[in-house]
């Protein structure tokens, strides 16, 4: 039986709303990364020395920020955390870990790819790297499960994200204005804490698994939706005209190890986000 899980990166959008969404059913260790180096293997050895886990949750990574460039250790760093966990654990250990799609590279058009095609086109930049590697090796283990999020939404993300962006421009009444229109697979985040918390208590049959909903939508699309939750119909602007490259997973294998998953619809997800960011911006005027 699961009782101590190390949640590492719990700091960050997943991290944290797994944090909040487990801490009252698990006994949560939950180091920064100034207290817990997942680099340094001595660092990581003697905190699984003195600690009891039963589990692994690896939110923690390094890379992958739009419009950033990944920093130039952004590979080994992203390998070696894992590495590290996966030396020091007990065999009996199993660490669930987050993927990416940029793992099936993302400079091109990727409409619902399957994990099978993992490796098919390598990645150009060192954070598909990564995430490409870290499923490789993850399909030749029985102890590691790798989830690769294609998107996600909810409460904590940052305010430059998409949908939280497109709330608080119509929240302050002003245009949202879209780089260019993209169809993606956002997953509301309630819906991968309940899926987590499903692969902690059964742990499935596939080691890779895309973290996708059924149904893509487009930033114009979530625009849309947003204008129809307030009542207020902010302008919808564009940059660039077209669309970019498609960015989305088949989850054909999520539905066969979960059949009767239901996920949370754009609107009722919008909507709570909707409101969440609403109080927010109310708390700050």
């Amino acid at each position: 039986m699961v009782k101590n899980i190390l949640l590492t990166g719990s700091g960050g959008f997943i991290g944290k709303n797994l944090k909040e969404y487990l801490s009252d059913k698990y006994n949560l260790f939950c180091p920064r990364s100034y207290e817990l180096d997942l680099r340094d293997f001595k660092s990581v050895k003697d905190f699984f020395d003195n600690n009891e886990i039963d589990f692994i949750i690896h939110c923690a990574t390094t890379g992958g920020v739009r419009g950033c460039e990944d920093p130039d250790t952004c590979e080994e760093d992203n390998i070696k955390m894992l590495q590290n966990l996966l030396e020091v654990k007990n065999n009996d250990v199993r660490i669930l870990t987050f993927g990416s799609g940029a793992a099936y590279a993302k400079d091109r058009n990727l409409h619902k790819v399957k994990e099978s095609q993992i490796g098919e086109v390598i990645p150009k930049d060192l954070y598909g790297k990564s995430k490409m590697r870290i499923a490789q090796l993850t399909l030749s283990r029985e102890d590691v499960l790798c989830l690769n999020i294609f998107a996600c939404y909810g409460k904590y993300e940052k305010e430059s994200r998409f949908p939280s962006y497109a709330i608080i421009q119509n929240l302050k009444s002003e245009p949202i204005v879209i780089n260019q229109n993209v169809i993606f697979d956002y997953l509301y985040i309630t819906d991968l804490c309940k899926i987590a918390e499903q692969f902690i208590k059964h742990w499935p049959k596939n080691k890779v698994i895309n973290l996708t909903p059924t149904n893509s939508i487009s930033l114009f699309e979530i625009s849309e939706i947003v204008n129809k939750i307030s009542g207020y119909k902010s302008q919808i602007c564009f940059k660039n005209p077209g669309m970019n490259y498609e960015y989305t997973g088949d989850n054909t294998v999520l539905l066969q190890e979960i059949p009767d998953f239901k996920f949370t619809s754009l609107e009722e997800g919008l909507s709570q986000l909707y409101y969440h960011c609403k109080n927010l911006l109310n708390e700050v005027f």
